[in-house]
């Protein structure tokens, strides 16, 4: 029998604790062990893509699954396995991926929320036949959102000692988005989802990330996303984003529709004069589609950039992008590049 671990779990997130950070059993027992029964039930688990590249000394310690609309990011490090479960099929609202969205859970269908809590059930199942095992459901719902960053403060590993409380460990991570230093508690303006600007008061979460309460609610927003002073034109709505996604869409039917005339009207609003560009991902297989979010393998549903956007997001990640021409050329920025 193994020593006691400890189950976390927080919306579609599993970590297995023991106290010994040296236990070289911990990496074949469970990571390994945690590994091969996701395969026995119809998980595809590999090494993960990007660290394999990147960080090939890594690699052991790091794996990617998917199972049917499922997708997960599997890690040992230390004392610690880590599970991260997101559904291909919820609402993107990270540029950078699912995997970085919160609430996960919620943003699932109800089917895939099911399957990641059935998932969780048979790890824990799994283990407590192998361990003595604690489990911690931090359901935090029910929690004032001030209560919430003091519950998280008290479980900080990383705090100042003093304080109580983590402190940013450089300006780069307190640095807001009209290039001010952002303060424990200060007021702060940032645009919603749909856009509109809100105020409320910022609390160091970590890295560069910030806890926000606002009318009555907790956010958790990166530094360069937050204003130190209130911007112009509150009224006006910050949705470029969204704006640019819209008529990307209407292009697109405008196409489908053969309705040239609307589309060319929508792509001078897009783009005036300069010619359009793609994002192929070699990794995926895919094109990206509007605004860096999500894939496509459909020419019609891929983003469309212009060259400068396209070539910068390519040089970015050049091992796995690469840029798609007008005329359909591939080019390439890596070192592998003619």
């Amino acid at each position: 029998m193994r020593k006691p671990l400890e189950i976390r779990i927080h919306d579609a997130s599993l970590g297995i604790w023991q106290d010994d950070a040296n236990d070289p059993s911990f990496r074949t027992e469970i990571y390994g062990e945690l590994i091969r029964r996701m395969r026995a039930r119809g998980w595809s688990i590999r090494a993960d893509r990007e660290t394999r590249i990147r960080w090939p000394s890594l690699s052991p310690f790091q794996r990617e699954g998917a199972k049917g609309t499922l997708r997960c990011a599997i890690e040992v490090a230390g004392r610690v396995v880590k599970v991260e479960f997101w559904s291909e099929t919820a609402p993107q609202i990270n540029s950078h991926g699912r995997y970085y969205d919160f609430d996960k859970l919620k943003r699932m269908s109800a089917q895939d929320a099911r399957r990641v809590e059935l998932e969780i059930r048979r790890v824990i199942a799994w283990l407590e036949g192998v361990a003595p095992i604690t489990v911690d459901r931090r359901n935090e719902e029910h929690l004032r959102p001030m209560a919430r960053i003091e519950k998280r403060y008290a479980e900080s590993r990383h705090k100042d000692k003093a304080l109580g409380r983590p402190v940013p460990s450089g300006d780069h991570n307190r640095k807001a988005k009209d290039g001010a230093l952002l303060d424990q508690g200060q007021t702060v303006w940032f645009a919603d989802y749909s856009g509109r600007i809100l105020r409320g008061a910022a609390y160091y979460n970590i890295n560069n990330m910030w806890w926000v309460i606002a009318g009555g609610k907790l956010r958790n927003k990166a530094c360069f996303e937050l204003y130190t002073a209130a911007p112009a034109d509150l009224r006006v709505k910050r949705n470029e984003k969204e704006r640019r996604n819209r008529l990307e869409r209407e292009l697109q039917i405008a196409v489908q529709h053969m309705d040239f005339q609307r589309a060319h009207t929508l792509k001078t609003i897009l783009f005036g004069t300069e010619q359009t560009y793609m994002i192929w991902a070699r990794d995926k297989g895919s094109y990206y589609r509007s605004q860096y979010a999500g894939y496509s393998t459909d020419t019609q549903s891929a983003g469309k950039y212009t060259r400068a956007e396209a070539e910068a997001e390519c040089r970015r990640v050049p091992h796995e992008l690469e840029m798609v021409c007008p005329d359909g050329s591939h080019v390439r920025f890596d070192r592998r590049a003619a």
